[in-house]
């Protein structure tokens, strides 16, 4: 059931959609298109990896606990997704009598329960671990998530506003815990001393694990469901 928040929202936010065809495929072309959403946030985690080559600032120790943190967070958001009660999105949800705007259907991302939004946790932990970084790098990260990558999903209906504060909250949690305590783990200091060993094995394997971050890990998604019905054949 929907709550008295989300419903104020959401109808306040909706009755802009269908003003402008420009507008409403605009903010389409803000929410599909990963360049624009991980694309921009993984570039600044290599400016910030290059830019911190002192190593006794530890700042690349913060670079990689913030990766593995967000490796953590959107596997620990596709366990809630699955495991909690499935909610349907809000321009699914007949009740709602959501205005589409131009150019989305009802059949976008159907059978993918809403909360909690994956985007919103994983952006908000890549953005918050930034804040270890560099604080105005970190605030105009967290700014751009919330502009560019929450507002967009709860504009066009893929979630409520709640999807997207909730998934806030996880990513923040997990980043900071990463940043506070998983920093100082052993092994974040020896993958930093590899990236100076040995950077001809670090940096194909740092580019693609920042390229996964981009692409949202739907490659990496779909290996891993291609191999899960590989295996189900086999043993079936």
């Amino acid at each position: 059931m929907m709550n008295y928040f989300d419903f104020q929202i959401i109808t306040f936010i909706n009755q802009f959609s269908q003003h402008s065809w420009i507008f409403d495929k605009l903010i389409a072309f803000l929410s599909y298109n990963n360049l624009l959403k991980g694309g921009i946030l993984s570039t600044i985690i290599w400016w910030a990896w290059f830019n911190s080559e002192d190593r006794h600032s530890h700042k690349r120790e913060h670079i990689i606990s913030t990766l593995l943190s967000c490796i953590i967070a959107i596997a620990l958001a596709r366990a809630f997704a699955l495991t909690l009660p499935f909610r349907l999105r809000p321009l699914q949800e007949e009740g709602l009598h959501f205005l589409l705007p131009f150019g989305m259907t009802t059949t976008v991302l159907e059978g993918w329960s809403s909360f909690p939004s994956d985007h919103a946790v994983l952006f908000f932990t890549l953005s918050t671990g930034l804040l270890f970084i560099s604080r105005w790098v970190g605030t105009f990260s967290l700014s751009y998530s919330i502009l560019f990558i929450g507002f967009p999903r709860v504009y066009l209906g893929l979630h409520y506003p709640t999807d997207i504060i909730a998934g806030a909250i996880i990513g923040i949690t997990i980043a900071l815990l990463g940043n506070i305590y998983l920093v100082k783990n052993i092994l974040i200091q020896s993958i930093t001393n590899w990236s100076y060993s040995k950077p001809n094995l670090f940096y194909p394997l740092f580019f693609l694990l920042t390229y996964q971050i981009a692409d949202m890990f739907d490659n990496s998604r779909s290996l891993f469901n291609a191999g899960a019905k590989l295996i189900r054949y086999i043993i079936a």
